[in-house]
């Protein structure tokens, strides 16, 4: 891998005021002030649009996480979140796995699935739809006209039989492109429903899209040396091979794979709210594929060996960067702007380093220091708050309650009175 890191936001970025944050960002991306202001929450009539029965928002912060180098190129990425540490640790691990060369990245296709459900299918009547497959693809050609245009359409179809209930489940397989595809998949299916009925003898249950991404994969990996990992009275080799042991133990014990793979997702998650992608439903993939195998296991991995921490992931992400909600929201098309406007499978591919730094940063904090002395520094300022103080007291207040490490507002309280007076 080569090429060099060149940030768009300007280095201490996190550190500036948010007005200055706001700044730089305008002027890096060349930003209107209309677009600019696409990151305020008070869009009603846009929310009315976006959802039924809207009444206002409930805003989630909007941040970005700089330094990363993926494949060779640079990024700052856009999250949006409300929990304090997640784009301070993103944004650490960024910096340590880019100075050490970056992230490698890959994508497959991406290919979804549309279902029927057959009832009261005769025995052995699903050869007749195998049998009759270019039938299928002829009826769907008007349906993915636009989508084979572009690249994609009908790829192929799988049947299985259900051995409880008995039905028989039709998959259509379908390059979706740049769209996450819930729409073409549910009228594909609805439009091959008919004539699946009179292939097989059967009736339709339903026809939906399914959220297993299975075949909608990424991947991402690092390899940083361990002489980078000493901290305190720890190696370099022995924080590394802590990492790899809990990382294995992510993969033994499921109540910890749980909070193994929520660490990954907050990255994911994060980017996937930012672009105006369908959270719910890549959350549901990925937690179904850490368990394809019959037990609830980590979907990274970290090895220690010949001198490097290697970490690798491999997970189903249905990103979009067109269609439905993604681009409707001004502030998922600022983000993707933010990217370099990717296709699909690039931001899949980003989302897999994003989500693989996350991970690696909370194991790293997990096995030295412990997490929780990083997360309540970030939680300082949210007491601050709450205790009363207010535009640049916010910060002062927040170094004060971190410096002291008492975490509790009456503290805080106390602190901002002092701090007030001049005497803190």
């Amino acid at each position: 891998m080569t090429g060099a890191v060149r940030l768009n936001l300007p280095k201490g970025f996190r550190k500036l005021p948010i007005a200055e944050r706001r700044e730089a960002l305008r002027a890096a991306l060349k930003l209107s002030g209309e677009e600019i202001n696409a990151l305020r929450a008070d869009r009603l009539e846009l929310a009315d649009v976006m959802i039924e029965s809207a009444v206002g928002y409930l805003p989630v912060p909007f941040g970005i996480a700089t330094g990363f180098l993926v494949d060779g190129e640079s990024y700052d990425i856009p999250m949006a979140v409300e929990e304090p540490s997640v784009v301070a640790a993103a944004t650490y691990a960024a910096g340590l796995i880019s100075a050490a060369g970056g992230f490698s990245t890959w994508a497959n296709d991406p290919v979804m699935t549309a279902q029927i459900f057959l009832e009261e299918v005769p025995d052995g009547r699903e050869a007749e739809i195998f049998r009759r497959e270019s039938e299928l693809r002829a009826e769907l050609e008007t349906t993915l006209a636009s989508m084979q245009a572009r690249g994609g359409g009908y790829r192929d179809l799988s049947i299985q039989r259900l051995l409880e209930s008995g039905i028989v489940r039709v998959h259509l397989h379908i390059d979706v492109r740049d769209v996450m595809g819930a729409n073409i998949l549910n009228t594909a299916a609805e439009r091959a429903r008919e004539l699946l009925e009179e292939m097989s003898g059967g009736r339709a249950l339903m026809c939906i899209l399914s959220n297993d991404a299975g075949r909608r994969r990424a991947g991402a990996s690092f390899r940083l040396p361990t002489a980078r990992l000493a901290r305190g009275s720890l190696t370099g080799e022995e924080a590394a091979g802590r990492i790899e042991r809990a990382s294995l133990l992510a993969q033994e014990d499921p109540s910890r794979a749980i909070t193994h793979n929520k660490g990954v997702m907050n990255g994911i998650s994060s980017l996937a709210l930012a672009t105006g992608n369908d959270t719910r439903g890549v959350e549901a993939a990925v937690h179904y594929w850490a368990c394809r195998n019959g037990r609830y296991r980590g979907v990274t991995s970290f090895v220690s060996r010949n001198g490097f921490l290697e970490g690798s992931i491999e997970v189903p992400l249905a990103l979009a960067t067109v269609g439905g909600s993604v681009g409707l929201h001004p502030a998922s098309a600022l983000a993707l702007r933010l990217l370099k406007n990717p296709d699909s499978p690039k931001l899949c591919r980003i989302a897999a380093a994003l989500g693989l730094a996350q991970n690696f940063a909370a194991l790293f904090a997990l096995v030295t220091e412990g997490i929780q002395r990083g997360h309540m520094r970030h939680h300082s300022a949210r007491l601050a708050l709450a205790a009363g103080a207010r535009d640049e007291e916010i910060r002062l207040l927040a170094e004060r309650i971190a410096e002291g490490g008492i975490y509790n507002l009456e503290s805080a309280a106390n602190l901002l009175a002092k701090i007030r007076e001049g005497r803190a």
